[in-house]
């Protein structure tokens, strides 16, 4: 390299190039302009000797693995236009002050990859002498003294991308963004803290992507939202404060004249808005580019709009955890919505049998309402569903044997309904975790992340993206199923999670359950089963929660593997069992027991108690062990989160109890 002196342009990026290639001579070729390294194996610190590179006007040094302190190197670089410098290591301090010289500058791009960098822009003081056109210094430990946004932002009136998300900045929210760069394009302020009101310019706009989520802004939306900012096609306002007293001019979330024709990602989950989108904008085509639509975990209450079938081209309805009632509407007509999400509603009767005009359903989550009648034979329709979730309704009747035609399910939970009958055998037939999905949408290169909750270890957790890939499970609890389990279900290499606790099942447990390698949670409490637990369970290595309590098992409790780790609580209300791990002895020949004493003798004993004293005694004891347990909780952190743990147990036991009963 040495040898080319007169080379303008180096291109090596995305290669498998060393720090070695700095000692190729890179240095001293002082005529280059443009000096593309990004995507290779460049590591330790920046060498000095790249500040001679004063001619250089374009410099990509984004991920490598390069660390150190760059400040002195890039203020000597003078020339730049274009800086990239994500995906790194760097640590220590950047002063935005080592840019005030670079007046031909008009793109910065830092994102390091590791929190041991801090920029500065404040101190020293400094005025720019650039016009960006593209700023992001996202996660960059932004001004972490005083956590306010860059002032030198004011004297920029050229910008078309700014990402300063993930910094905690504090303050109102900068409108004057806005106002003073009209050819802004992008704005991304997710993850800080700015609060108030968001505020609009005073013209009309030409933003297409607007990502304020993860803030604490407050109030309404103003009246102009749709006419100031009519290119918008990218809105991520979720996770806000929005919402309050809706005033009596503006019924809906968004106002009805509002034009949104090329809107279509439209996030507003997790706030307090407490009505939906009008029906007169969903007529009016306004949506109907519409592909996410998120307003889930709001207020919103009323019927679902019949008006939402008009937005076609939806891919993701998400209306989940609000206050929606009455029965779902009948006129689903999407061919390409693949989640559709509205679980924790009051929603009532029939699953309508049009949803069958959406057939490329991915996952279709309706827990926690009160939906009715039989489980449609025609769910099996959906040769693509990977999560089905009717948890939590009143649905009734056998499950159907069309299930089984759901090959491709990951997760299916039908608990704490109203089923009768036995568990289908052919169960066997569905992959249960042998399948992948790509849960993420590539909207604009934002990833839109489906998200999808499954109780499991007594808890209920979330599974986003590909980790969904990684779940599989059945939960058929708190029904009134009956028969015996399938041996067949043994067949389900892959699952992880099995529940058929509080039901009418009997027979014994499968010795084929020994070939479930991958299940993680195993819980069939609360059944008549009978017979003993098959020794051969002791295979199952990632066994961690396992429940058999109140049935009529018998036997010697297996002692090997993970059920070392099991105690007398997970085997409970089975008087027929012993073993060391529930402190009951197998031994046929134990000694017999001393017959109680006669009546006249028990009346003799107590006759000689004082009883006055007794009660005195039983009291002070009980006082003294809730002292010493006080204080053993509070001296060691262990003791305590062990303790919540098992009071999050005992919770979880009475709510099962509760939906049983």
């Amino acid at each position: 390299l040495s040898n080319l002196k007169n080379l303008k342009t180096l291109d090596v990026s995305y290669n498998q190039f060393n720090s070695s290639l700095f000692a190729a001579g890179l240095c001293v070729l002082k005529s280059l302009v443009e000096l593309h390294l990004q995507g290779n194996r460049l590591s330790g610190p920046l060498p000095e000797c790249i500040g001679n590179l004063t001619n250089l006007q374009f410099l990509d040094l984004s991920f490598n693995q390069l660390s150190g302190n760059i400040q002195s190197i890039v203020s000597e670089l003078t020339s730049l236009k274009y800086l990239l410098l994500s995906g790194n290591e760097f640590e220590g301090s950047f002063s935005f002050s080592a840019l005030a010289n670079h007046s031909t500058l008009e793109v910065f791009i830092l994102s390091p990859g590791s929190s041991r960098l801090e920029v500065e822009t404040e101190n020293p003081t400094w005025f720019p002498a650039f016009q960006l056109k593209d700023i992001q210094l996202s996660n960059c430990n932004l001004n972490v003294r005083t956590r306010a946004i860059p002032s030198f932002l004011r004297y920029q009136n050229d910008i078309r991308f700014i990402d300063l998300s993930h910094n905690k900045l504090v303050g109102t929210f900068p409108t004057w963004i806005l106002q003073n760069n009209s050819n802004l394009g992008v704005i991304n302020l997710r993850n800080n803290s700015f609060t108030g009101t968001f505020q609009l310019p005073n013209f009309k706009h030409g933003l297409v992507e607007l990502d304020i989520s993860r803030n604490n802004l407050t109030g309404m939306l103003p009246k102009e939202f749709g006419l100031v900012l009519p290119r918008l096609e990218y809105i991520n306002m979720s996770r806000n404060n929005f919402g309050g007293n809706v005033p009596s001019s503006i019924s809906n979330v968004f106002p009805q004249d509002m034009d949104l024709r090329s809107i279509r990602v439209l996030d507003m989950k997790n706030n307090n808005f407490s009505a939906m989108v009008g029906a007169d904008l969903l007529n009016s085509g306004s949506l109907s580019s519409l592909s996410f639509f998120d307003i889930s975990n709001n207020k919103v209450s009323g019927l679902i709009p019949r008006q939402v079938c008009n937005l076609t081209n939806l891919v993701l309805l998400d209306l989940s955890k609000n206050r929606l009632y009455g029965s779902m509407p009948s006129c689903f007509n999407s061919s390409s919505l693949l989640f559709l999400f509205l679980q924790k509603n009051n929603l009532s009767g029939p699953i309508p049998h049009e949803l069958l005009r959406s057939p490329n359903l991915g996952a279709l989550d309706l827990k926690d309402n009160n939906f009715s009648g039989n489980i449609p034979s025609w769910i099996g329709q959906f040769s693509e569903l990977h999560v089905l979730s009717l948890g939590g309704n009143a649905l009734q009747g056998r499950i159907p044997n069309q299930l089984c035609e759901l090959r491709n399910a990951n997760i299916m939970d039908l608990s704490s309904n109203l089923l009768f009958g036995s568990v289908p055998a052919c169960f066997s037939n569905i992959s249960f975790g042998n399948n992948i999905l790509f849960w993420m949408m590539e909207v604009f290169d934002i990833t839109a992340i489906v998200e999808v909750e499954f109780a499991t270890k007594y808890r209920y957790n979330s599974y986003k993206g590909d980790i969904i890939n990684s779940m599989a499970g059945i939960d058929l609890s708190c029904n009134e199923l009956s028969g015996s389990i399938p041996q067949e279900i043994g067949d389900l290499h892959e699952i992880r999670s099995l529940n058929l606790s509080h039901n009418h099942i009997t027979g014994s447990i499968p010795v084929s359950f020994s070939n479930l390698r991958s299940l993680e949670s195993l819980d069939l409490g609360n059944n008549n089963l009978s017979g003993e637990i098959p020794s051969e369970l002791v295979a199952l290595t990632f066994l961690e929660t396992f429940n058999v309590s109140y049935n009529n098992l018998s036997g010697r409790v297996p002692n090997g593997g993970q059920f070392g780790t099991f105690d007398e609580n997970n085997y409970r209300g089975n008087p027929g069992l012993c073993g060391e791990r529930i402190h009951k002895s197998c031994k046929s020949d134990e000694a017999p027991q001393t017959p109680p004493p006669s009546a006249d003798v028990e009346e003799e004993d107590e006759g000689g108690i004082d009883m006055v004293w007794f009660y005195w005694s039983f009291s002070g004891a009980y006082v003294t062990i809730l002292l010493v347990l006080a204080a053993i909780l509070r001296i060691n952190r262990h003791w305590r989160m062990l303790w919540f743990y098992y009071v999050d147990v005992c919770i979880y036991s009475i709510s099962i109890w509760v939906c049983q009963n």
